[in-house]
């Protein structure tokens, strides 16, 4: 049995579907179903059986999971304790983050860091907010960066930067608002009654951007005015191009549209009777002790952004 077979074990047993797996683990499904087979050769005992909700484990399968993360763990703190010893930071960062800080904070991030730490390699998971918190509940990363603060008494949340969510719309839908002809990358005012009847696209559940969305239209006493929302698309650059098509008008960072407001490929607007602001956030387990990689990380991510624009979070 390699430390590698139960690394892949352990993927497949958490998402409880060979696919997503694969996908996590940035392997082929077949190369993940063969190694899953060695391991039960080699075993002697299946540890899947194909249940109702997706893969099972079996009560062999139950307790190599047990027994499997503790020697990943003991793994991870032996090479730990031999890095630090070293004092060189080095290995594969792996790192959750939903879309608007995954595309626009984390790649001047990791340039900065990189130059101090060649040796340190990574890769990003781009997922929607919630699943970025439940990916470092359920431990499958040490650090995820979203929109949206950690809940409950497992999660903290250190306050990186603010950001300000904005209307777009492309230059045919912006002839039908109400709103004067404004310049490249110059924000008009417009108020929620300018929107109606025209079509609206959102991000999916589970997206900060739609939720920050959602509940200030829920403060300000719900959808009183004839909003259309035409349908919703499960990524930002998806609903950032079909906004410049004119498929419809959508609510999305100022940041991920600085460029097309500069080339007037979208028209930008406020929303004068609905602040739209939220923060990005660093998310971490309370009770969880960080690797040397990912801590050297922490620290210097908390460094990075100024003292005045971030604040500890521990909800």
């Amino acid at each position: 049995m390699e430390f590698h077979q139960l690394r892949i074990f352990l993927e497949v047993a958490r998402q409880k579907n060979f696919t997503r797996a694969a996908e996590n683990l940035f392997l082929s499904q077949p190369t993940v179903s063969v190694h899953i087979k060695k391991l039960e050769e080699a075993l002697d005992t299946p540890l899947f059986r194909r249940g109702k909700e997706g893969m099972e484990l079996t009560e062999a399968g139950r307790l190599l999971f047990q027994y499997g993360q503790e020697l990943l763990e003991t793994r991870a703190e032996a090479l730990a304790a031999i890095q630090q010893e070293q004092r060189v930071i080095r290995g594969r960062l792996e790192i959750a983050a939903s879309s608007v800080p995954g595309a626009y904070l984390l790649p001047d991030l990791l340039q900065a860091f990189c130059v101090l730490h060649p040796q340190v390699s990574f890769s990003i998971s781009l997922r929607d907010s919630r699943q970025v918190l439940q990916s470092i509940a359920d431990c499958s990363h040490d650090l995820g960066f979203t929109g949206e603060p950690g809940s409950g008494n497992a999660l903290g949340q250190v306050m990186l930067s603010e950001d300000e969510l904005i209307l777009v719309a492309s230059p045919s839908l912006a002839c039908r608002l109400s709103a004067p002809n404004i310049e490249r990358a110059v924000l008009a005012d417009i108020s929620l009654d300018d929107l109606a009847d025209l079509p609206i696209l959102l991000r999916e559940p589970g997206s900060a951007t739609r939720k920050v969305f959602e509940e200030a239209l829920k403060n300000k006493g719900g959808r009183n005015t004839r909003l259309f929302f035409k349908g919703y698309l499960e990524s930002q650059e998806a609903i950032k191009e079909a906004a410049k098509a004119g498929l419809g008008l959508t609510v999305i960072s100022q940041r991920a549209v600085k460029d097309e407001l500069k080339t007037g490929l979208l028209k930008g607007y406020r929303l004068k009777d609905l602040p739209l602001k939220r923060h990005f956030y660093l998310v971490f387990r309370k009770d969880c002790v960080l690797p040397p990689l990912s801590k050297s990380f922490f620290q210097f991510t908390c460094d990075y952004f100024t003292q005045e624009d971030r604040s500890i979070m521990l909800k």
